[in-house]
């Protein structure tokens, strides 16, 4: 921009000096070509820049994590003569896999259109904005440079939903079997198969499973087999998930903080999914829960507060730094009024052990049980994809790790149902398939 005024500022210096000079000189010749510059000038502004009109196609307002996805823009160019500069601007968690998002297009002086598309893939989830930016010179450069970014796109990126059919907790851990099995006592049966199990005195006889029985007749057992159906009725399942800065270990790209997004996102799905009524609240994040809720529509904002999640400065003490002991005080009507199954998202270290000690010891107090625990906590171990340049930064990351898996060990001991869970090295579906009772 700066450079624009001074190559104006040089012509209409130029033509005062040759009039001028022409004029002390009484020189016709000087006072005809002092108008040159002058004229360059009134053209230039008269022409003026191009004018661009951009509009996106076909553009999604949703997508699943590491999905492609397809942008095609459309535009027109009026106005002036000159360069056109459209670049579409690309978050930096995006990919490029196809084509350019980049074109330089030359305007003559009738109205011009043009089209651009390319491909992009999403490799980390969260709201995006897509926003089209154009600039436009004038032929001869004189006009001031036009830079807008146009037609703004909101773009949201969920994780991928898994294929999570059943999980448990053992039977070591607990007497109830959870969730699968974690349902009323009551309620009539539905539809959904459960399980094989022995014939007890007052089951219907309708529902005995005859070849089977007749199998295990076959090989010695003389009680009969039945088939064991859901309840209606689900049981209330309460969501703790750690937003710490501290889960920003990683990259930019993958991190714990996106793994335990990716965690929540798939826990939530399949308790939603199965008919239990679910809520969340955040921790160290602003203190934000959702309220107990059944279907869709809790999911939908379950993903979309997910979405939204943001760790806080790294150093920066504000309010909302409370730790799990807190949290669990925070929500302790839901805890005693609902008496639902836990369910802990977080990175377990030296740092937060004291608290979530704490925090247990506060939700056996709210429950009013002190043998059985319906909890379950999932600890992410994000070691393995950050970055390494020398071995003792793999020895240090491996000890950390181990760490780590030593406090879950001791939470076990505790009757806590714990996974660890490697995102490098295992999914989240085989994960939760080792909550399975063993029968």
């Amino acid at each position: 921009m700066a450079w624009i005024a001074k190559e104006n500022n040089l012509l209409l210096t130029g033509f005062a000096v040759i009039f001028f000079a022409g004029f002390l000189l009484a020189n016709s010749i000087l006072i005809c070509a002092s108008f040159i510059p002058l004229f360059i000038y009134l053209i230039g502004v008269f022409i003026g820049a191009p004018k661009v009109q951009i509009k996106k196609t076909d553009l999604p307002g949703s997508v699943r994590l590491n999905e492609s996805i397809e942008v095609d823009i459309a535009g027109k160019i009026t106005g002036g003569s000159g360069a056109v500069v459209i670049c579409d601007e690309i978050p930096e968690p995006f990919q490029l896999v196809e084509g350019n998002n980049y074109k330089v297009i030359s305007k003559g002086f009738k109205e011009k259109t043009f089209g651009l598309s390319y491909r992009i893939r999403c490799t980390k989830c969260g709201n995006y904005w897509l926003g089209a930016g154009w600039e436009t010179r004038s032929i001869l450069g004189l006009s001031k440079t036009q830079v807008s970014i146009d037609d703004a796109r909101q773009l949201r990126v969920f994780p991928v939903v898994p294929e999570i059919r059943r999980m448990k907790l053992p039977m070591r851990m607990t007497q109830r079997v959870h969730p699968s099995e974690s349902i009323s006592k009551i309620g009539p049966l539905s539809t959904d198969f459960k399980e094989i199990r022995n014939y007890v005195f007052g089951d219907p006889f309708k529902i005995i499973n005859w070849k089977a029985s007749a199998k295990a007749t076959s090989r010695g057992k003389s009680t009969p087999l039945v088939n064991e159906y859901e309840r209606e009725g689900k049981l209330a399942i309460w969501l703790f998930i750690d937003a710490n800065p501290d889960l920003r270990i990683g990259t930019s790209i993958q991190n714990a903080l996106g793994y335990v997004v990716q965690a929540t996102y798939a826990i939530s799905y399949y308790f939603l999914n199965k008919g239990y009524c679910l809520g969340m609240y955040i921790y160290n994040h602003h203190g934000e829960n959702i309220y107990f809720d059944v279907g869709k529509k809790q999911f939908i904002k379950i993903a979309e507060k997910l979405l939204k999640l943001i760790p806080r400065n790294v150093g920066l003490q504000v309010l909302w730094d409370e730790g799990f002991s807190e949290a669990v005080e925070r929500n302790q009507k839901y805890l005693i009024t609902r008496s639902p199954g836990i369910v802990i998202i977080t990175h377990v270290t030296s740092s937060n052990w004291n608290d979530l000690l704490n925090g247990l010891r506060k939700i056996l107090v709210y429950k009013r049980r002190r043998r059985q625990l319906d909890i379950m906590l999932i600890n992410i171990l994000p070691y393995d994809f950050v970055p390494k340049t020398s071995n003792r930064e793999k020895f240090a990351g491996k000890m950390l790790d181990v760490a780590s898996r030593s406090y879950s060990n001791r939470l076990r001991n505790l009757g806590v149902t714990v996974l660890d869970w490697n995102p490098r090295k295992q999914s989240m579906e085989i994960t939760l398939l080792s909550t399975m009772r063993l029968r």
